[in-house]
């Protein structure tokens, strides 16, 4: 695969015409050209099942590995910190970092969770398991946020699209009872924190040959256990669309429930908070979704919220 095609699928995102795309898009040319002479690369192919630039598998000399780019949102750094703490514990192994590039090769891992088991619920039970171990890493290895400080950024999220109003005057349930939780969360902060992945869903999860599954792109900042297990439900959109095909609002909201309440009792956490924190979140990332320009997929998020919210 030249560089050039990379080049043209980055620009290809539905975000490059936004005005904050423009630098990143105009330095990704020479960071990539940088990034495969750095370590002598053949690029086989890219992937493009993030939000982000494109992620690559690549050939170093007989090594098949993944190179990974820093880009908007992204602290490529703290992933690596995070991934090498780890040691392959739970997480993707880092083979050598870039830092003055903005480039890390990795080990080459194979498809997503999200690909290799469609069914919801399953992808919740590998997600879980995934999570124990992660949490163990040493609490130096985090970004050190303030109590609340997670609840703080996401409750501003909710605040601002409100405050503009237009697009999201058709979801106004959703967003009042997201602004309701996340006070209240800002308001309750918990003291019991560790290490968390910060955006445990299917694609973040790729299949290790032999030997199961490993994350990939933490964010790997300080906050409780149970934000992680939110994010980890959070997914559940074909479940709940299709089950309100058939169930009155109520059923879908007690099954939902249910799906936390095991969860909550899997990882012995509170199971109200782990609720709290996967309704706040669906909002937000159907917020940021419709931000980059994935309106389509934005809009589904928040029917997905409007279907929870009480």
């Amino acid at each position: 695969m030249e560089q050039s095609e990379v080049v043209a699928l980055a620009r290809a995102r539905p975000w490059a015409d936004q005005d904050w795309a423009a630098p990143l898009l105009d330095a990704f040319p020479d960071v990539l050209a940088r990034t495969v002479d750095r370590w002598g690369l053949v690029i086989e192919q890219a992937h493009l099942d993030g939000v982000g630039l494109p992620v690559l598998e690549v050939r170093r000399g007989d090594l098949p590995a993944a190179v990974k780019f820093d880009d908007a949102g992204t602290d490529l750094g703290q992933q690596v910190r995070v991934m090498a703490a780890a040691d392959g514990r739970g997480y993707c192994r880092v083979l050598d970092h870039a830092e003055e590039i903005g480039s890390a090769l990795l080990e080459r891992l194979g498809p997503s969770l999200a690909r290799t088991v469609p069914d919801g619920l399953a992808q919740v039970e590998v997600l879980v398991g995934l999570l124990e171990p992660a949490w163990e890493l040493p609490l130096s290895v985090a970004h050190d946020e303030q109590l609340g400080e997670k609840a703080s950024q996401l409750l501003a999220i909710v605040e601002t699209e409100v405050a503009e109003g237009g697009w999201v005057d058709g979801h106004t349930r959703a967003f009042d009872h997201a602004a309701t939780l996340a006070r209240d969360l800002v308001a309750d902060p918990s003291t019991d924190r560790v290490v968390v992945h910060g955006d445990a869903h299917s694609l973040n999860v790729l299949q290790r040959p032999g030997s199961g599954y490993a994350f990939i792109d933490p964010d790997g900042f300080l906050c409780e256990r149970e934000y992680d297990a939110g994010v980890a439900l959070r997914d559940l959109m074909a479940e709940l669309e299709a089950l309100a095909r058939t169930e009155p609002a109520a059923a879908v909201r007690a099954w939902h429930r249910a799906q936390v309440d095991r969860v909550g009792a899997r990882l012995r956490l509170e199971a109200d908070r782990v609720d709290a924190w996967a309704f706040v979140e669906r909002v937000c990332t159907g917020v940021w979704l419709h931000r980059l320009g994935y309106l389509d997929e934005g809009e589904r998020w928040l029917g997905s919220a409007d279907l929870l919210a009480p």
